[in-house]
């Protein structure tokens, strides 16, 4: 068999096999998840595998009375073409101002920037020894996954 395999770029983006497969994945893959299911009409409707995508940045900033910034949450959305997807790409709160509460509630305003925009899967990369923010983002309703992250990158 491996001789008569070719791989080749999808070049119809709407080509109904294609279409088949990429739902036939989500449907199977909700299953090991708790969060709520999608029919595969549902699923059907949102997977548009376009070449090209854009991406959204919002930068959320806590400030105080006198408006200066004590903190910051850059919110990433995109849809690589399974559903609008989001990240919270980056957190920091001044250390002067830490332990008030400020990082839990830009992350809030993030999770509710998500429920807003009606994002299907977000994120947040962090060090599991870094016990605040563990205990901010699990607050705000993100949760350990079974997925198993693995990383490329470009060395020699």
């Amino acid at each position: 068999m491996d001789d008569d395999v070719e791989i080749t770029e999808l070049v119809d983006e709407a080509e109904p096999a294609i279409l088949d497969m990429l739902t036939d994945l989500a449907v199977a893959e909700q299953e090991r998840y708790d969060h709520p299911r999608e029919s595969p009409d549902e699923i059907r409707a949102r997977v548009r595998p376009a070449r090209r995508f854009t991406g959204e940045n919002h930068l959320l900033i806590a400030r105080d009375g006198a408006g200066s910034p004590l903190g910051l949450c850059w919110v990433v959305l995109f849809d690589p073409g399974t559903g609008l997807e989001g990240e919270v790409a980056e957190l920091f709160v001044r250390p002067d101002v830490r332990s008030a509460g400020i990082a839990g509630r830009l992350v809030a305003a993030a999770v509710e920037l998500f429920r807003r925009r009606h994002v299907t899967f977000a994120c947040v990369w962090t060090r599991g020894d870094n016990s605040a923010a563990m205990t901010v983002y699990k607050t705000a309703g993100f949760a350990p996954t079974e997925q198993a992250v693995l990383t490329w990158l470009p060395l020699d």
